[in-house]
């Protein structure tokens, strides 16, 4: 079995109640009044909401894979809390992805690799909404607690790619991806989420390359763009766009091959392509 089901068991976010509150509730909602310090003072944040998440993990017998800020460029950082979540929890298998919104697509691929049938999946990251100035304001940091779990039918994942990128208009990785794609794919794209957030002009570089999917979408596709709603939400991006992908019913009655696009700023991108399939496909 290939496809797999996602459920949220557990979600902390700083202006949102529950996972379904943030996609379909008020887009208005008031923000939090908080001073960014430093990311030193976030990484011990992160580590402080670490155990709150971690006492709503259900089943400690399965391996973890914790999904966490792109720390890239930020070596000692992510050192420091790879270090303490792993004496925090010592007793745990854990894997760490430092990719922030495109985590949960290694994660899943992770876990395909490996053939888990089931795996505990916690993204933890920080939040940042837009503001009326059209900035954008640090609401503190929020997690996630999942359950990723092998099925005979659903998504699954066909690629999954990561590209490190420094300048997004200088260094454009997406038209590899999607030239990639396009000769690899034989079905049309039904829907993209795609990044992009209305503020920052470099968040749409990836409109300038889908000329090169020319092949696989067309008037009939849907476009997701889960920032303009969302604001910035790190490495709980992936996890929210892969509940809303595999428990929509509109979606999945609708679309059966979805691509989804990850942008980090000044981080890296990726594209990563899902499939409904049935276990008579697979077979």
């Amino acid at each position: 079995m290939s496809a797999f089901s996602l459920s949220i068991d557990y979600f902390s976010f700083p202006t949102a109640q529950s996972v379904d509150d943030l996609l379909y509730g008020d887009a208005t909602s008031s923000l939090r009044e908080v001073n960014w310090q430093s990311w030193e003072a976030c990484i011990y944040d992160c580590i402080v909401k670490s155990k709150e998440l971690m006492g709503q993990v259900k089943n400690l017998s399965v391996p973890l894979v914790w999904l966490l800020p792109a720390l890239s460029y930020q070596s000692e950082l992510k050192q420091m809390l790879q270090s303490s979540l792993q004496q925090l929890y010592p007793d745990q298998d854990q894997h760490f992805l430092f990719y922030g919104t495109s985590s949960a697509h290694f994660a899943v691929a992770l876990a395909k690799k490996n053939k888990w049938q089931k795996v505990n999946v916690i993204a933890l990251d920080t939040i940042y909404k837009a503001n009326k100035q059209g900035q954008y304001s640090y609401q503190g940091v929020g997690g996630a607690v999942t359950t990723l779990e092998q099925q005979a039918t659903g998504w699954s994942q066909t690629s999954s790619e990561i590209a490190p990128s420094v300048d997004f208009i200088k260094h454009n990785q997406l038209n590899g991806m999607f030239s990639r794609l396009a000769a690899q794919s034989q079905q049309l794209i039904d829907i993209i989420f795609a990044p992009g957030n209305g503020i920052n002009p470099d968040s749409e570089v990836w409109l300038n390359e889908l000329q090169l999917l020319s092949n696989l979408i067309n008037e009939y596709t849907q476009y997701e763009l889960p920032s303009y709603k969302l604001g910035q939400i790190g490495a709980l991006e992936g996890l929210v766009v892969l509940y809303q992908l595999t428990t929509s019913p509109s979606i999945e009655s609708h679309c059966k091959h979805a691509l989804i696009i990850s942008q980090e700023q000044a981080k890296h991108q990726c594209a990563a392509a899902y499939l409904w399939i049935s276990e008579e496909v697979h077979n």
